[in-house]
Formats: structure tokens, C-alpha cells, sequence
């Protein structure tokens, strides 16, 4: 079955690792996220000061079935949550532009 990808970028204390980031998404996506990856790092203008913009792909896929587009929105707006939630992010687009 087809997998859908979404992305989204966080802005986080520097001091923050990535790993951490990356446990939070796989616990907030569940089952249906069968893949987590940064693609970018940025620190530099336009961010707070002593902050970074994490930037992962993620995948959502079923093994049984094709996801729909209110399933995996459901899906990312839990892992958004989850990361505002826990780690105090901002979601890039969202929270802070």
C-alpha cells in the first residue's frame, strides 16, 4: 500500500537533541509512522535567539490498507502535538513563521 509523506520543521533550544525529537515523533505516530528522517538543520536568522529549526520527513503508512487524507492529518496532528507538548516546540508554518 502506498505510503504518504509529510514533513514538518520544529524550532527547539539548541541544547535539544535530535534523538529526543525523533523518540517523541515515533511515539506520537504510532503504528501508522513507519519512518522518521532530518533532512535539515538551521540556525541563523530569523529564529529566537538560542534556538535551531529541526527539519524531519516522515512517512505514514497501514500494511493493510491505504491511508486517507483525514487519517494521516489525524496522525501528524498528534505527533505536532505531541512535540508542542512535551519539548515546548514550535511547529515552522504553525506556531512561528
Amino acid at each position: 500500500f502506498p505510503p504518504a509523506k509529510r514533513d514538518v520543521a520544529v524550532v527547539v533550544p539548541h541544547a535539544l537533541p535530535v534523538e529526543q525529537v525523533l523518540r517523541e515523533i515515533r511515539a506520537a505516530g504510532g503504528e501508522l509512522l513507519t519512518d522518521a528522517a532530518l533532512f535539515d538543520v538551521y540556525r541563523g536568522a530569523g529564529l529566537p535567539e538560542g534556538t535551531k529549526s529541526l527539519a524531519f520527513a516522515l512517512t505514514y503508512q497501514a500494511p493493510d490498507r491505504t491511508l486517507g487524507d483525514k487519517e494521516i492529518a489525524k496522525a501528524h496532528e498528534k505527533v505536532e502535538g505531541r512535540l508542542r507538548h512535551v519539548l515546548g516546540a514550535q511547529i515552522r508554518g504553525k506556531d512561528i513563521t
